[in-house]
This record gives C-alpha cells, sequence and structure tokens, in this order.
C-alpha cells in the first residue's frame, strides 16, 4: 500500500446543504447510513452537554483546590484559554475539513495515509469517551442514590447504581438519535439553568465575600514561595472540565450541513463554556467562608453553597447538576460509539462487519452494545474514579495532541479539502500553539501521576496495538484507497 495521503475529492458545491453532505459521503465511497437530523442547536447541544461546564465544575472543582487553592481561578483562566482558543479552534477547522462520524480517527488517516495511527488515535478517543461514561456514573451515583434515601459505605456501594445508569443511557441510545437528541437539549437547559441559577444567586443573595486578592490565596498547598508548579498542575482542571472537542465531529454525518454547522457549534459551545466557567469558579471562590474546611472537603463546590447561601438551594443545584451530568454521560456514548463504528465500518476493527450493523432505527446497535460492555468493565474500578478521570483528560489529550500535528503538517503542504470553516492567515498560528498546549498538557498529567496515568495510558496504547494486529492481514491498514480517497 502507498504511504502517501490520498487525493481527497473536492466537496461538492450543491444549493442544499443536506444534498451536499450526501454527496460528499458517496464521493468518499460512503452512503448515508444514520439519520441526518441535527441542526445547529442540537449540534451546540453535543458539544455544551459533553462539556457540561456547570455541573462539571460542581464535580471536578475539587482538583483545583488540591493543587493551587483558589488560586487555581487562574489556572482555569490560563489553561481553559489555551484549550479552547488553540486546540479547541485548531480541531473545529479539520471537522469542517472532514465532517465525518470518527472524528480524529479520519482526519488523522486521510491527512497521514497512515492508517495504524488512524487507529491508535481513534482508540484513545475511543477509551476516553468510554472512561469518561464510566466517570461521570461513578461521580453522579452518590448522589442519585442520596435521593432515594441510600448512602454509600465505601466505593464499591456505587457500583450497582453506576451501572444502572450506564444502562439507562445505553437504552436511551438505543432508542434512536432524536430521543438521545431529546434529553440532549434537556441537558443544554439544565447546563443553562444551573449557570443562570449559581451566578444569579452567588450575585443577589447576600452572603459574605472575599475580597478579589483572595484569588491569590494557595490553600496552604504552596511552600517556600513556591507557587509555578502548584499553578501549572491546577492547569489539568480546565482539561477535565473542557474537553471532548470533536464530540460535534464525531456526530457529524446526522448533522445538516455538516462542513458549516459542526465546527460552528462545537466554537460556540466551547467558548460558551469557557466564558461561563471563568465567572462561575471566580464567584465560587469568592464565597469560600471557611477555607480549611473547604479544602478538606470531598464536595467543596456544595459545602460553599450550602455556608454561602443555604443548603436548599445547595440541593435544587445539585439536582439539576446531575441531570445535566447524566445527559452528558449520554452524549458521550453517542460519540464514542461513532468512533468504533467508524473503524467497523473501513474494517479496521476485528468482528468489523458485526459492529458496523446498523438497526432499523439507523442505530449502531452492535458498536452501542459493546461501548456498553466496555464501559461496565471499567465500572469495576470505580474506587480509582480519580484515576480513570486523569486517564480520560490523558487519551484526550493525545489524540487531539496528534490531530493537531497532523492537521498542521496537511495545513502548510495545501493537502486539507476545501472546507467553509477556517481562519485565514491566522490558522497555522493556532495550530503551533495548540501542539506546544497538547505537549504541557500531557507532560502535566502524567507528571501528577506517573504511575497510575503514565504506565495505565502506555498500557492502553499496547492493547490498542494487540487489537490492531488482531485485524485480519486481509483487512488491516487497507481502508485508504488512493484511487478514491476512501479512508
Amino acid at each position: 500500500m502507498s504511504t502517501q495521503p490520498p487525493t481527497e475529492p473536492e466537496r461538492p458545491l450543491l444549493d442544499s446543504g443536506a444534498d451536499t453532505d450526501s454527496a460528499y459521503l458517496e464521493k468518499l465511497g460512503y452512503k448515508q447510513e444514520l439519520n441526518r437530523t441535527l441542526g445547529l442547536f442540537s449540534a451546540f447541544g453535543v458539544q455544551f452537554t459533553s462539556i457540561a461546564i456547570a455541573s462539571g465544575i460542581f464535580t471536578t472543582l475539587i482538583v483545583g483546590f488540591g493543587f493551587f487553592g483558589p488560586a487555581s481561578f487562574w489556572s482555569f483562566l490560563v489553561g481553559g484559554g489555551l484549550q479552547v482558543f488553540t486546540v479547541g479552534l485548531a480541531v473545529a477547522q479539520l471537522v469542517s475539513a472532514y465532517p465525518l462520524a470518527g472524528g480524529v480517527y479520519q482526519i488523522t488517516g486521510r491527512i497521514t495515509g497512515k492508517p495504524w495511527l488512524a487507529w491508535q488515535t481513534g482508540w484513545w478517543l475511543l477509551i476516553a469517551h468510554t472512561v469518561a461514561v464510566t466517570t461521570v456514573a461513578v461521580s453522579i451515583a452518590p448522589f442519585v442514590a442520596g435521593w432515594f434515601g441510600v448512602t454509600f459505605e465505601d466505593n464499591t456501594d456505587a457500583l450497582p447504581w453506576a451501572l444502572g445508569l450506564i444502562v439507562l443511557g445505553t437504552v436511551i441510545n438505543i432508542a434512536g438519535v432524536k430521543v438521545a437528541a431529546v434529553l440532549n437539549n434537556i441537558g443544554v437547559v439544565a447546563e443553562v439553568l444551573c449557570v443562570v441559577a449559581l451566578v444569579a444567586v452567588l450575585l443577589i443573595v447576600k452572603h459574605p465575600t472575599q475580597p478579589l486578592s483572595f484569588l491569590s490565596e494557595s490553600g496552604g498547598t504552596t511552600t517556600g514561595g513556591n507557587w509555578f508548579v502548584p499553578f501549572l498542575l491546577a492547569m489539568i482542571l480546565p482539561a477535565y472540565a473542557i474537553s471532548s472537542f470533536d464530540a460535534t465531529g464525531n456526530a457529524s454525518e446526522e448533522t445538516k450541513d455538516a462542513a458549516r454547522k459542526a465546527p460552528m457549534a462545537s466554537v460556540m459551545a466551547n467558548v460558551s463554556s469557557y466564558v461561563v466557567g471563568i465567572f462561575m469558579v471566580a464567584l465560587i471562590m469568592l464565597a469560600i467562608q471557611d477555607l480549611p474546611a473547604v479544602m478538606e472537603s470531598t464536595t467543596p463546590v456544595k459545602l460553599i453553597l450550602d455556608t454561602a447561601v443555604g443548603a436548599a438551594f445547595a440541593n435544587i443545584f445539585e439536582a439539576v447538576a446531575i441531570v445535566a451530568l447524566f445527559a452528558a454521560l449520554v452524549m458521550l456514548q453517542l460519540t464514542g460509539i461513532r468512533v468504533l463504528w467508524s473503524q467497523a465500518r473501513d474494517g479496521q476493527i476485528p468482528a468489523a462487519s458485526w459492529l458496523r450493523k446498523v438497526s432499523a432505527q439507523r442505530i449502531p446497535i452492535n458498536a452501542t452494545l459493546t461501548i456498553f460492555a466496555i464501559s461496565v468493565v471499567f465500572a469495576l474500578w470505580s474506587s480509582l474514579l480519580s484515576v480513570l478521570a486523569a486517564m480520560t483528560a490523558l487519551a484526550w489529550g493525545m489524540a487531539y495532541g496528534v490531530v493537531v500535528v497532523v492537521g498542521f503538517y496537511g495545513l502548510v503542504k495545501r493537502k486539507l479539502p476545501s472546507h467553509p470553516w477556517h481562519y485565514g492567515i491566522v490558522s497555522p498560528v493556532i495550530f503551533v500553539l495548540a501542539i506546544a498546549w497538547s505537549v504541557v498538557l500531557c507532560a502535566l498529567l502524567i507528571y501528577s501521576d506517573p504511575t497510575h496515568v503514565g504506565l495505565g495510558m502506555l498500557l492502553v496504547i499496547a492493547s490498542g496495538a494487540v487489537i490492531y494486529m488482531l485485524i485480519p492481514k486481509s483487512r488491516r491498514g487497507k481502508s485508504i484507497d488512493t484511487q478514491a480517497g476512501h479512508l
């Protein structure tokens, strides 16, 4: 097989966005197998709900406190900006060039012509989305159980509840993309309600407020005035809170006028999440009443809200946040399913013909069941929630790091097909910054826990290599047809 990347067919210029999308798929050797029903708002919702910024901060701000106390606000401000305005923008441009299910997997393979590299990036994202499903399920299980008067004595008690949430999310995805889209839109509304309610209450309800200088308080995390390393490590927080940059890309074969609307929705979701996150983190930090108690708490945001504005509001916020997080679970599973289905469609996975099957409702049914099974396996390690969260962020970070390097190569070598979403002469600068930030982020994640996270990622890479070698030789690495431009 030639190692040169294929020549991509030009995207046909037709009057109808739907016709354009279908014609482009046909040019690539694919047919329209999924329902193309998502508009701009729903596409925005896929990304916004996957990020789940308000509810995500509710459960992950503890990471910032652990590394840098209230001063982690500045880490969120800097790290989040680097996430959104470098990697997020770069991935959005590449999604516009390749609006295909599979996202990063498709982009990497089409630019480089190296199916093994495409396989690995797709595998990393598949693992990231699947582990994220488990992580969300485990993190919200204690809250959901609490609504029924059940409390957990140890982490193993969360397992049946987490499994129940994963089963429910899978049933919704099996029901069809329209049903998932309804829940997705509910998730968007829940997220907006969380944001508006939290900001409004912390601004309107009278409570003791810390001065702005409090945002430089490290909470005892620094020694001898050494703040730089804790500041850097706290930039892991926005990696947990704002990620899944190609969620709309993975749903692009179900999006109308995908080359325009998928990247537009992605950027809208990323930027709005970042801006909202800045205000939320700042207001939460300034509402702290008892810093030592917050630093020791396993649920610091709930403690802050309890003491600042009362338990009643904290409980309502918690309930809405859990609904939003469950919607995020469904969307994360949906995008992971599309990665696996895309690999199966190309024959680049064992049992590809079985995994690529689409149900009468035009749902990748066997891929859905497989992702469900993998999530269940990860749930057995639910006691390692912090490790699972870090592994998710690292798998995302490495996959996006590879794709922005590959995308930069395609950009400067003019190998990208025509695409309506781009940044003109600024695009190369964005890609260079995205590469630099990806390297820094991955280094920070590994440095934070070399044994579990670093070695864990090596295990993911090794297992991906083994699975790739299990693909029959007649299909392995043959997904790129340089005559048809078909990956």
